[in-house]
């Protein structure tokens, strides 16, 4: 891994661990290992360096889903799958986060939590009416009112977590089968 790519990977551990506002230069050259004159040879500020590891933590995640719901499983247990990746609630999630940090009204770091979150909730009914489709399942409630479902209660349950300092992921993840299990049946 070259010094361009621990940068990166030092700025993606400290966006999940503090935030955009919260993470300086110095933080993720201290991490990183790199010194001011390589940071600013590879990034010409924060903001472009941010842009850059926020846009991988998204392709990451979408991939991390697109790899779950690809598994032969029901779609629960895909969904399940995918959910128990985040091995620390505390954090929150990777990409939501980072919505609450008031940098995100800056066009180039909101457009790839914006491309998450559309992509994940279009998947989810894609995926939901295609299973319906296929007489997997049947849709008690419409499918684009489950998948907006799914990801407030996964996002949600970052959030309670976070304030609480208390893990509640695996709680939310139960409340979210037990609504699962009255709007699809398999």
């Amino acid at each position: 891994m070259g010094k361009r790519e621990e940068i990166i990977e030092a700025t993606k551990a400290l966006l999940w661990e503090k935030g955009y506002e919260a993470t300086s230069p110095r933080d993720i050259q201290a991490k990183s290992n790199a010194g001011q004159g390589s940071f600013y040879h590879h990034f010409h500020s924060k903001q472009a360096l941010a842009q850059v590891a926020i846009q991988e933590v998204v392709d990451e995640r979408i991939s991390d889903f697109e790899t779950a719901m690809s598994l032969d499983a029901t779609f629960k247990t895909r969904l399940s799958t995918y959910i128990a990746q985040n091995t620390q609630p505390l954090l929150g999630c990777r990409v939501g986060r980072l919505v609450w940090d008031s940098a995100i009204q800056e066009e180039e770091l909101r457009k790839p939590l914006d491309q998450y979150f559309r992509h994940l909730e279009t998947r989810l009914v894609e995926i939901l009416e295609k299973e319906a489709a296929n007489g997997r399942t049947r849709l008690l409630v419409p499918a684009s009112q489950i998948a907006l479902m799914i990801l407030a209660v996964v996002q949600g349950s970052f959030a309670i977590s976070r304030a609480m300092k208390t893990p509640r992921a695996d709680d939310a993840r139960s409340a979210l089968v037990a609504f699962l299990d009255l709007a699809i049946v398999d």
